[in-house]
């Protein structure tokens, strides 16, 4: 059962509520907002706390959550992925209002192609939420993350435009008619070319990052009308890929490699409770493009130029009932995909994946219990059919409320079957993989107090059969192997403190996440790569009449970044700084000014793709 959350995020004890197009605002004496406690841990940051952040995309405001690890490729154009207790970007479900975003060629979702400005809160859930009418799909993903869409509280119209560092200028446009609909708009350019600095045992360098510009346009849209919504969104880019630094040769030649992304989806949901009854159901279309080309004479890597093409097409139905202390809710879910491609020897493929779940409800005295089973069957369909893949997953969940206290625990096994690119990639694809197989096991408690709101959690994850890339015949030639088994042990601790006009959000993870397939291996025990052992994350806010102000801090410890622990030295710890301040004037306008990486820290979240270091951006915006 679910959260409607006590305590967001920072919430101050003298409430503001301010309309999303207007600067009046309402004084409220006092707010109630009553709900039950969430069975499993989750994070969320509400939509004026994500405005206070210097956040540039939905994975700057995750990466200051317990547990999450962000793949950042550097620059604005560069993607980035979410990956949580490091259980892989793959097992982590990202939903819009409840409709999961798929990408059925590589299964990961770049977080940098959807806006914060149209959001309503960000939340993060280990396992997944404990409530009735969840789609089958929601039972699928180790981790989920929820994009809620604001509803608009007033008709009105605001424009922004930001000047930062790098050559990047931002536009947007944001129409809303109060309690029905809204457009946005917004269009982005970078340069990208950003200076870096390299220093390792055996090189120093000093350079500037070629071809990493970016253009961008993205259009949505949202109609509300009592049980119904209907949102549509469009994306195109281009972008340079300008590869990792190379050894010594960094600013001698660059690694041109461009990319052009087209991404449209439609999507429409209807949700209704009649007494102890509820029903929902949802359609969704997607078509996405994507062109890659690294083909010029000045690469001295593969060449390709391709271009792939992909549909998906789902639907889902949930019906949930309610008898006293008890609750049933059963789903069902369809998915068709498609992609098809240039590449050499690429067949059509298309896959068929239906879900089906079953979870019981019991709320009574302080007890919350939950307990689910899913069904998933997956086929693929190409010039010769490939096996279908039936599993069952179940995940039992419970929680023990007493005064200001919960205990809580959570088991839960999932599967992720191989993508299209594992399987069918005409380099690397392997058709004989087995799906990854995941058990989750946490242990926590929550403590709710006016000021205060404390969680901690110690977790132990196993997964088997894990997908990996690893060459196979020299340097060029890879393929997908299922490598044995990895176990992860952590702990995530999240404290919110809340005092009048200040308010601090502090976290902690620590997890010791091995590989642990073959005692006779060298790599045996040693660290899976990219999982550092500590993060830490703090964020202040104060508010005060006209002006916010907002001062963030990161710090991550040494991470691996080979399968063997002992063949390269670590990338090392890093601390990296944010700061945004931003001044109301006149009621109608908005200064807003951020830097982010405020003490120049040089560093890098993936082996060889620096990132960009200190960096400014000055935001005005008008509202009418």
């Amino acid at each position: 059962m679910i959260i409607v959350v006590l305590m967001s995020l920072f919430l101050n004890n003298e409430v503001e509520a301010q309309t999303a197009l207007s600067d009046s605002i309402y004084e409220l004496n006092e707010v109630v907002i009553k709900g039950i406690k969430t069975v499993t841990p989750n994070q969320t940051i509400s939509r004026k706390h994500l405005e206070a952040l210097p956040s540039n995309s939905i994975a700057d405001a995750l990466k200051y959550m317990a547990g999450v690890q962000i793949k950042d490729y550097g620059g604005l154009g560069g993607q980035k992925t979410i990956n949580v207790r490091s259980l892989g970007s793959q097992h982590v479900g990202v939903y819009l209002d409840g409709v999961r975003i798929t990408n059925v060629q590589n299964g990961t979702v770049d977080l940098g192609k959807f806006s914060l400005s149209t959001l309503e809160s960000v939340s993060l859930f280990n396992a997944n939420k404990a409530e009735m009418l969840m789609t089958a799909s929601e039972y699928s993903s180790a981790s989920t993350v929820y994009l809620k869409t604001h509803r608009p509280d007033s008709t009105g119209f605001m424009a922004s435009y930001s000047n930062g560092s790098f050559g990047t200028h931002k536009i947007n446009a944001l129409f809303t008619y109060k309690k029905s609909a809204f457009i946005d708009a917004s269009f982005t350019h970078s340069d990208g070319d950003y200076p870096f600095e390299y220093h390792t045992e055996y090189e120093d360098t000093i350079g500037t990052r070629r071809n990493s510009d970016i253009t961008m346009f993205r259009i949505e849209g949202c109609a509300f009308y009592k049980g119904w919504q209907w949102h549509t969104y469009f994306f195109n880019s281009k972008r340079g890929l300008p590869g990792g630094v190379v050894r010594r040769l960094s600013d001698k030649y660059t690694d041109v490699g461009r990319e052009w992304d087209r991404n449209f989806f439609s999507q429409l949901t209807w949700r209704e409770q009649y007494g102890n009854m509820g029903l929902r159901a949802i359609m969704k279309y997607t078509n996405d493009y994507l062109h890659y080309r690294s083909d010029y004479p000045e690469n001295i890597s593969a060449h390709a130029n391709n271009k792939y093409h992909q549909q998906d097409l789902y639907g889902a139905a949930a019906a949930s009932y309610k008898y006293k202390d008890f609750g049933l809710s059963a789903s069902t879910d369809f998915r068709w995909a498609d992609l098809t491609n240039d590449v050499k020897n690429f067949h059509y493929v298309y896959r068929l994946d239906s879900k089906s779940s079953l979870s019981a409800f019991y709320n009574k005295k302080g007890w919350n219990i939950n307990a689910s089973l899913l069904y998933s069957d997956i086929s693929d369909h190409t010039n010769r059919k490939g096996k279908s893949l039936n599993k069952f997953t179940w995940n039992a969940l419970a929680s023990y409320s007493f005064g200001n206290w919960q205990l809580r625990s959570f088991y839960k096994t999932v599967f992720r079957a191989p993508t299209l690119n594992d399987l069918y990639y005409t380099l690397v694809g392997n058709r004989n993989l087995k799906p990854e197989y995941t058990k989750q096991f946490d242990l926590g408690f929550s403590y709710d107090h006016k000021w205060l709101n404390l969680q901690a959690d110690w977790y132990y994850n196993r997964v088997e059969d894990r997908i990996v890339c690893l060459p196979l015949k020299g340097t060029y030639q890879w393929t997908m192997l299922n490598y044995g088994y990895t176990r992860c042990m952590g702990v995530d601790v999240t404290a919110n403190f809340n005092i009048k006009n200040h308010a601090l959000l502090l976290t902690t993870t620590y997890q010791d996440d091995r590989n642990r397939t073959d005692k006779n291996e060298d790599s045996y025990n040693d660290y899976i790569a990219y999982s550092p052992k500590w993060s830490l994350t703090a964020v202040y806010t104060f508010k005060y009449k006209n002006l916010t102000t907002s001062l963030s801090h990161m710090f991550v410890d040494k991470r691996y970044w080979t399968a063997e622990n002992e063949i390269e030295e670590p990338l090392p710890a890093y601390n990296c700084t944010d700061l945004k301040i931003g001044v109301r004037i006149k009621k109608k306008y908005t200064a807003e000014f951020e830097c982010q990486d405020l003490f120049d820290s040089r560093y890098e979240i993936i082996q060889r793709w620096p990132m960009p270091g200190r960096r400014y951006a000055m935001t005005l915006k008008c509202v009418l």
